[in-house]
């Protein structure tokens, strides 16, 4: 090979190694908009990411349907709408998919300095879509919530099962009580005392530990919730390609954003060979 060749060649090679420069350099300064839009962001101790996305902070495509929460920047919990009730989100397991949940309107039923009133929620359901439901493995209790009960009529023997006042109500003449459902004579007794003409609520708690009972018990049930399951599309090998997870919901698809653009499952990670 003579030496006009040679350096041709040379030419060549250095224009590609060039080239190759100026296009990598080129590709990095742009990032596609999905991926920025759906970083995580935490509200509280928790970081929210798919299939969650926080309303006013994340653009919907950064979650899956029905996982639109709000952040409670005053006391820092997140919020989860489920059944148009409120529910407090202790903590998320992304890695099995579930979280642990509680009713807000009991979150302060432990504030012993002043006598708590507690709104009037709804019976204990989840929507119908099914994307949430009760982690089948945990012993679950349903409770009854009498509002509104006369401390001055009510028992004394219901009066230990007292959790705060009513809202809406006097905090001497308006109490709530809390009971197992399958505390058959105690809420027998109850639906005699405070059940006529008060509103009578039926929600769920995981089981009480052994060794509680009493008021104190079923207020601590109440603030520590139970666990929830979801379901929504896997984002596993989108997150371990470098991706972050959204859906859209026009189209009905999972879609994993990356830096570059918009891909069905997983981010493009390239491929260098070796050869010898």
């Amino acid at each position: 090979m003579n030496q006009t060749t040679t350096f041709f060649y040379c030419c060549v090679i250095l224009n590609i190694i060039l080239y190759s420069v100026l296009s990598r350099t080129s590709l990095c300064s742009y990032v596609d908009p999905h991926f920025l839009a759906c970083e995580p962001q935490t509200c509280g101790n928790q970081s929210i990411r798919y299939p969650f996305y926080i309303q006013g902070k994340h653009q919907p495509f950064c979650g899956y349907p029905g996982f639109g929460i709000s952040c409670d920047t005053k006391n820092g919990f997140p919020i989860l709408n489920l059944s148009n009730t409120p529910y407090i989100i202790h903590q998320i397991f992304y890695y099995n998919q579930s979280l642990r949940v509680s009713n807000a309107a009991f979150s302060s039923t432990n504030n012993k300095t002043t006598d708590y009133c507690i709104s009037a929620t709804q019976n204990f359901t989840l929507p119908p879509t099914k994307t949430f439901s009760l982690v089948p493995q945990n012993h679950n209790k349903e409770i009854l919530l009498f509002y509104g009960c006369n401390q001055s009529s009510t028992p004394r023997e219901l009066m230990d099962y007292r959790i705060g006042c009513s809202e809406g109500n006097n905090k001497t003449g308006g109490s709530v009580i809390a009971l197992y459902k399958d505390d058959l004579n105690t809420v027998s007794l109850a639906s005699k005392s405070c059940g006529m003409g008060g509103e009578v609520v039926d929600v769920v708690v995981e089981e009480e530990k052994s060794g509680e009972g009493g008021g104190g018990g079923i207020e601590e049930a109440l603030r520590r919730g139970f666990m929830l399951n979801w379901t929504a599309s896997d984002c596993k090998l989108c997150n371990s390609t470098g991706g972050r997870c959204g859906f859209n919901s026009s189209i009905l698809t999972f879609q994993c954003y990356c830096t570059d653009r918009i891909h069905a499952s997983k981010c493009n990670i390239p491929v260098i060979t070796i050869y010898a």
